[in-house]
């Protein structure tokens, strides 16, 4: 698990507007926990970003997803280089 990598998002259920955010680690399940009797899926939309070189990532899923940022761990030289191209 890379605990370099946060995610936050909001979910939505269309068919009755229910919503919430929530933050995650990486590697870990987004879950609302919201249950209703109507039909359709809740749906995410989240962003994971990594604290040691401020990459990030839009994503989004069905409820109760596993999620992966499959970014690994920045050292020193890798963040130098990627806030040099994002200047």
């Amino acid at each position: 698990m890379n605990q370099d990598v946060a995610w936050g998002g909001e979910w939505r259920h269309e068919e009755c507007g229910a919503s919430g955010d929530a933050v995650w680690e990486d590697e870990d399940t987004a879950y609302s926990g919201h249950e209703c009797d109507q039909d359709g899926e809740v749906t995410w939309s989240a962003e994971w970003e990594c604290h040691g070189c401020g990459a990030s990532g839009l994503v989004q899923f069905e409820d109760d997803t596993t999620t992966y940022a499959d970014h690994d761990t920045c050292d020193d030289e890798d963040e130098q280089e990627w806030k040099e191209l994002t200047a």
